[in-house]
């Protein structure tokens, strides 16, 4: 097995832990269930948090791009950095590739956008690249030795269905690293594997990472609390026991009895073979799964009542000891306009997700034509405490990138009845000077 191939095994989100520094929970005699209870009060409504300040990282341009997506944070020596994926004009084609910006000022005011990664290949329209690809698919940041690396997925679409018709048909490629320091300066790009992929004509070959410094990050994956989210490719994550596709888990958290839980986004049933009957058997629900032994197996995803459009959500755990889902709660098709509303659900034990309050709602119109772009929405969203506030990044229409800086004091007091409908206080910013 070479070392690519260990490595890929490491982000499969069944895998083992190697620190053997904590202590894994006893199987329980009745399996945890997963509730969002929020909406169980007669006079439920939606609650709108006070003083949430939107800055806006990228306001888009065919001249920047107008493909946006899968945005995510990372606090690191005292700066604050959001990455986000790229492309002229569609999701997941030729070219596709990471950008950034960075916060000395906890997210206040945010340097200029600069590249991430390059791009592997031309970056054109998915009707330009009539031969699929190279494209990238940003995996976030991963701290290792006291230094901070980005990391994407190199994967080419595939033209055909490989496995059945709801299913994702990807070629994985391999994976990039580089690091990111906290002064807004890059290293030099690297594979995660001992040989590097042949690359596209006119492209340059680039070199592969050392081999004690990618044993690393195997070992850093492994570990649940960081298991990645946004991989794709044929049977990536396991099916639900009631046989549906499961994908874009969250990031595991883990409850005080030491037992891991995340949640699944729902493909809808495996059976299916036409995109109508996918549709129809979409519940529009979370689907949970656990681990009661440090991440080394996990049960069978299992659908829950926790409502969800069907796009990547965001959890995490406050400083209050509170757990946090951040997703589109409105149990709709996107093309319905299930992504119009991003909340956050609140839970006291990681279980029963007991208040909920509203991040933002009604997007803008979509400017521009693209494909999976086909309806608005608050997108994919990802998030990490700094300072006084929880910081939020998000795609609007998978176009602009935005960030929330929601205050930890409103969220340490929400419970059913003590917020009011307010609208959230803006301070945008376009891109092209510091704010």
């Amino acid at each position: 097995m070479n070392l690519l191939t260990k490595l890929i095994s490491a982000l499969l989100p069944i895998c083992s832990l190697t620190t053997g520094m904590t202590v894994a929970a006893s199987q329980p005699t009745k399996m945890p269930v997963v509730e969002w209870t929020a909406g169980d009060t007669p006079d439920f409504r939606y609650l709108f948090l006070d003083n949430v300040k939107i800055t806006q990282l990228l306001y888009a341009t065919p001249e920047t791009g107008t493909f946006n997506l899968h945005g995510f944070l990372y606090h690191y020596q005292g700066v604050l950095f959001a990455s986000w994926d790229n492309q002229a004009r569609d999701e997941n084609t030729s070219g596709q590739n990471g950008v950034f910006r960075l916060s000395t000022d906890e997210g206040k005011t945010w340097s200029e956008q600069k590249l991430l990664f390059p791009s592997l290949a031309d970056k054109v329209p998915a009707s330009v690249a009539k031969v699929p690809k190279p494209f990238q698919t940003s995996q976030g940041f991963a701290e290792i030795d006291g230094r901070l690396y980005a990391v994407t997925c190199v994967d080419r679409a595939l033209r055909k269905k490989v496995y059945r018709f709801n299913e994702v048909s990807r070629t994985r490629i391999g994976f990039l690293a580089r690091e990111v320091r906290a002064d807004g300066s890059l290293g030099e790009v690297f594979w995660l594997s001992d040989t590097a992929p042949e690359p596209e004509l006119g492209y340059p070959t680039l070199p592969v990472g050392d081999r004690s410094l990618v044993a690393k990050f195997k070992a850093y994956y492994r570990e649940p609390a960081n298991l990645p989210q946004l991989l794709f490719r044929p049977r990536q994550w396991p099916d639900s026991d009631d046989e549906h596709r499961m994908t874009e888990p969250t990031q595991p958290w883990r409850l005080d009895n030491g037992a891991w839980v995340r949640l699944y986004r729902n493909q809808g049933t495996i059976h299916g073979t036409t995109r109508a009957e996918i549709e129809a058997s979409r519940p529009r629900r979370h689907y949970a799964s656990f681990s009661f032994d440090d991440g080394k197996t996990w049960s069978a995803p299992t659908r829950t009542n926790f409502p969800d459009t069907g796009a990547r959500a965001n959890s995490g755990r406050l400083p209050d000891g509170q757990y946090y889902v951040i997703n589109n709660p409105l149990p709709m098709s996107a093309r319905q306009g299930g992504r119009t509303m991003l909340a956050i659900s609140l839970s006291r034990d990681g279980l029963n997700f007991d208040r909920m309050a509203v991040i933002r709602f009604i997007a803008p119109q979509q400017r521009y034509e693209g494909i999976a772009k086909g309806a608005n929405g608050f997108q994919y969203p990802h998030s990490v405490v700094v300072g006084e506030n929880l910081c939020v990044i998000y795609s609007v229409n998978k176009e602009d990138m935005e960030v929330a800086r929601i205050p930890l004091a409103g969220l340490s007091s929400l419970d059913r009845s003590s917020q009011r409908p307010v609208a959230p206080e803006h301070d945008y910013h376009r891109p092209g000077s510091l704010p």
